[in-house]
């Protein structure tokens, strides 16, 4: 996973209300990174075998394609007018997770910035979401903004640390962003009520991680907090210091079926107002100082 700046940001885009903020989020960061940013359109082409949905043609999807290609090709030329970035076009057709993780590998994408419509209920339980699906399966890391997300840009960015293992590089990402933004970074140390920690290992990881933020020369802010859900105890913590980036893990079980996240993550992911970026651990790099558990975050 690359720890620079991006240099090719991927949005898709269905050109609601959600995505065409995520256009906003990723225009921002473009301009400030100096990337390219590429804006991408899949046609959803319906499963034949589902009795209920209508047969389509070789010739509405082409007709589809054109005109989600046309709308992609005015909003690149505004965009490029307005922040002066390079801004490409991309219109497929397919099963939309699939072709943007696609797009992502042949293009070798950095940075995915998508909005998401959060779930509740049933939604919480069903995996028909497409930013659910993107998180879950890309290979580089993935903002997923809603609609409540409205400021571009990040000063105030959590750092969630738990009893778990987790990759060295979602601290070094969430450094080379703190950085690019002139960044707050938050170490919050996240403890289960009643579940034995070893107090001495769990301080030595806090402390790594704050030795390389300090490093960094970036401000920061490092606090233990316990709770019975620790994904809404990170959410209620972001909430209460105002920060516009949550910074999470996906992990492995997603690379076989393509569906999973961990339960941390599915539940920042669906729930959470405030921007997060996901990222997938690399293979065999993980803290030194491992305690008891598997959902990383």
């Amino acid at each position: 996973m690359k720890t620079t700046q991006p240099k090719k940001i991927l949005v898709p885009t269905d050109f609601s209300k959600t995505s065409l903020l995520a256009i906003e989020h990723a225009a921002f960061i473009t301009r400030l990174s100096k990337a390219d940013l590429y804006l991408i359109h899949v046609v959803e082409v319906p499963d034949s075998g589902y009795i209920y949905k209508p047969l389509v043609t070789v010739d509405d999807i082409n007709l589809m394609e054109a005109e989600g290609l046309k709308q992609l090709d005015i909003m690149a030329k505004q965009l490029s007018r307005k922040h002066s970035i390079t801004v490409k076009t991309i219109c497929k057709n397919g099963r939309p997770a699939y072709e943007i993780v696609e797009t992502v590998k042949s293009k070798k994408i950095d940075l995915v910035i998508m909005g998401t419509h959060g779930a509740h209920g049933f939604d919480e339980f069903f995996v028909g979401s497409n930013a659910h699906k993107v998180v879950t399966i890309c290979p580089c890391p993935v903002i997923s903004v809603q609609e409540k997300a409205k400021k571009v840009g990040f000063t105030n960015i959590v750092l969630p640390i738990d009893n778990s293992l987790y990759s060295r590089a979602k601290v070094d990402l969430t450094i080379m962003l703190a950085k690019m933004f002139a960044a707050r970074v938050h170490i919050l140390g996240l403890l289960n009520k009643g579940e034995g920690t070893n107090p001495k290992e769990f301080k030595i990881k806090m402390d790594s991680v704050e030795k390389a933020v300090k490093k960094a020369g970036l401000p920061y802010i490092r606090k233990v907090v316990k709770g019975d859900n620790l994904a809404i105890t990170a959410m209620r913590y972001s909430k209460k210091v105002r920060a516009d980036l949550i910074s999470i893990l996906t992990n492995h079980e997603s690379s076989l079926s393509g569906i999973f996240l961990n339960g941390f993550a599915k539940q920042i992911v669906n729930h959470s107002v405030i921007p997060v970026i996901s990222m997938r651990p690399l293979e065999g790099i993980y803290d030194s100082v491992s305690l008891s558990g598997s959902n990383s975050i």
